[in-house]
């Protein structure tokens, strides 16, 4: 299924059978598979759109790279490269975690910026899940477009 983010213009792909959930914050947009789950871990895209504070793409992404073994423990990144996403610079980055109740968790990220508004596509699910999802979670992740400008 096709999922906009009204605030952003931002759209990807998610499995249809996946439902969006309300999150409370318009920059925030979570889409959730159908549970529940054996182990409680439920595969999830979240599509978030921040201000960059006047950064320029590098430096936005220095700074996000920087923080995030702060925000999530036992973080390691496993892969990190730069591409463009419809035209802009742009990067994923495959990740591994842990959540606060000690589950091994594996995030796949995609990024860009547009007009000074920092779009991350994050897919997640528990790492003994991750091989059997892994390819579905890549292509939503690659199905992220982006508009011309940005609405806010």
């Amino acid at each position: 299924m096709k999922v906009t983010h009204e605030v952003s213009g931002a759209t990807f792909e998610a499995p249809d059978d996946w439902q969006v959930e309300g999150t409370g914050r318009d920059e925030v947009l979570l889409v959730l598979e159908p549970g529940p789950v054996e182990g409680g871990v439920r595969a999830n895209l979240v599509l978030t759109a921040v201000d960059t504070g006047g950064r320029s793409f590098r430096d936005w992404q220095n700074v996000t790279e920087a923080q995030l073994p702060s925000e999530l423990a036992d973080y390691l990144v496993l892969d990190l490269h730069a591409f463009e996403i419809d035209g802009r610079p742009g990067g994923s980055r495959l990740a591994h975690h842990v959540d606060g109740q000690g589950r091994a968790l594996v995030m796949e990220q995609v990024f860009t910026e547009v007009d000074g508004l920092g779009l991350t596509l994050t897919a997640t699910v528990d790492a003994l899940r991750y091989p059997v999802v892994a390819d579905e979670m890549a292509a939503c992740c690659a199905s992220l477009r982006v508009p011309a400008g940005v609405r806010r």
